[in-house]
């Protein structure tokens, strides 16, 4: 693996993986990502949209003990909605977790079984969206909702590959007073504004917070592509990552990911020019 990444960047190409050229939910940021689950936190994603399709977005807390997702009942802070035709959308909501475990974390402490997912789907593709009604929310779900939003493996895979897109987040729940935060990532003096097509370029960030050895920086780009798809970091890093623009287009947008090992994520995200 070591040598075929040496090679790859010896020889100028650029990783495919860091393409984003289709719908896609690119990251997803929990605020604080260690939740009490009596309090409400924000949830932020990134969703690449290309073709500027009109898309329609559902997320929803699953904490599952066993018996599917205490939190599928009802709307409320639990359930959330959005439509979008931005080609590089982000949306903040409010969500919250079931206090059914609160007494559980009395004795653990802490637990990492709640997952917050994010289905994004180009209009009419995704049955269940249509199946959620128009009802206010405070209005329970519909039963075949509730149903499926339960056991989301069980329909998930049944959804088509093009005009979807699925993700999913594991939220670590805890009753302390001093949750952890979030890594941070900003540029490392100006950005720039603006790329020549067809170049290589350079990208530099500092990244801070509470790291593991499995800390790690990925990088993504709606046309051209970067070398290497991850890189890992530490805390007090200034990252250097080099990519190379298209041939042709008039902008892309990037998106930086920062994961701090420990359910921690940081997003950086811009839009440059093409000259």
């Amino acid at each position: 693996m070591l040598f075929w990444i040496a090679m790859t960047v010896a020889c100028g190409e650029t990783s495919p993986d860091t393409l984003v050229d289709e719908l896609r939910v690119i990251a997803s940021v929990a605020t604080p990502p260690e939740v009490n689950p009596q309090t409400p936190f924000t949830f932020e994603s990134y969703l690449s949209n290309p073709e500027e399709d009109e898309v329609e977005t559902l997320t929803w807390v699953c904490t599952n003990l066993g018996d599917g997702c205490l939190e599928a009942q009802g709307r409320g802070t639990n359930v959330h909605q959005w439509t979008t035709t931005d080609a590089a959308a982000q949306w903040e909501r409010e969500l919250a977790v079931s206090t059914t475990i609160a007494p559980l974390l009395i004795e653990a402490g802490s637990l990492t079984v709640t997952q917050v997912w994010t289905l994004a789907c180009t209009t009419g593709t995704c049955p269940i969206i249509s199946e959620m009604g128009d009802s206010d929310g405070q209005a329970d779900l519909p039963e075949v909702v509730q149903t499926k939003l339960a056991n989301p493996t069980e329909w998930l895979s049944d959804l088509p590959l093009e005009g979807v897109s699925i993700a999913y987040q594991l939220i670590t729940t805890s009753l302390t007073d001093e949750p952890h935060e979030n890594p941070t990532i900003v540029p490392a003096g100006d950005p720039p504004t603006e790329i020549e097509k067809g170049e290589t370029f350079t990208l530099t960030f500092d990244v801070d917070g509470d790291f593991t050895e499995q800390a790690q920086l990925y990088s993504y780009i709606s046309a051209g592509g970067f070398m290497n798809l991850n890189t890992f970091v530490s805390a007090g890093d200034s990252v250097t990552v080099e990519g190379t623009s298209p041939e042709s287009g008039e902008s892309v947008q990037i998106w930086m990911v920062i994961t701090d090992g420990y359910g921690g994520i940081g997003v950086w995200t811009d839009t440059l020019s093409l000259v």
